[in-house]
């Protein structure tokens, strides 16, 4: 339904009209009414959804696994690309929520291995520990490749304790000071002394670009629900 940008009342009508339709895809007694099917949308949860995710992810892991992870906007309420909004100001953020993913860079077929949907005007950086928690403990990560607005401390840690080699690209002002962070000078001096190798790993961060846009091309920019729970859930 959501893959073809129908509405509950488009996708009842048709079934309820033509039973071979339905039985065909899958209906073996009376196809649900939108009514129903809204009341229930509400009780799946978002939680459940994203454990699906990295069950499925890890699923389709085989050894060790490059990573690349990045976040996009989705319209709740009308059209509006995110691309125009996301440096803007707070107020029309609000219109959005946002999807923040890991996936595996997979040149031939990529896939996410965790997924976590936020309001529009959650910061990006925060969510890349939750979403490395999230991981199967037996996926073997690899290259992290994440741009410029997870330059942290933090995540360096975060990524190396993962057991994954942080790949996140620098601002021309950062120094190699540790702070407490062996992980940061790390990343610091592989970054600057060894700028090829660097950027033969921080490439593989178009794959998550390239996956939301074929989503969005596919489903959509927009979630058709109005309750912020539902959003949650028809992105996942």
């Amino acid at each position: 339904m959501t893959r073809e940008g129908l509405s509950y009342d488009e996708t009842y009508a048709p079934l309820e009209a033509v039973p071979e339709l339905a039985r065909k895809i899958g209906f073996r007694g009376k196809v649900p009414a939108a009514s129903t099917v809204t009341s229930l949308v509400i009780r799946v949860g978002a939680e459940y959804l994203e454990r699906l995710i990295v069950r499925t992810g890890a699923s389709l892991t085989r050894g060790r696994t490059h990573t690349a992870g990045d976040a996009t906007g989705v319209g709740i309420r009308q059209y509006e690309r995110w691309f125009d909004v996301r440096h803007g100001a707070a107020s029309r953020r609000r219109r959005f929520v946002k999807l923040h993913a890991l996936v595996a860079t997979r040149a031939a077929w990529p896939f996410f291995l965790s997924a976590r949907v936020t309001v529009g005007t959650w910061g990006d950086s925060p969510e890349l520990g939750p979403l490395l928690e999230r991981i199967d403990p037996d996926v073997d990560v690899g290259n992290v490749a994440r741009d410029k607005g997870y330059q942290s401390r933090k995540n360096a840690e975060r990524i190396e304790a993962r057991g994954g080699l942080p790949v996140i690209d620098l601002k021309a002002n950062v120094t190699a000071k540790t702070l407490g962070s062996p992980a940061w000078k790390r990343l610091v001096v592989r970054r600057r002394g060894n700028r090829r190798a660097f950027r033969c790993r921080y490439r593989r961060r178009t794959v998550v670009e390239g996956i939301f846009g074929a989503v969005k091309r596919r489903f959509g920019e927009m979630v058709k629900s109005r309750r912020r729970h539902a959003q949650r859930a028809e992105v996942l």
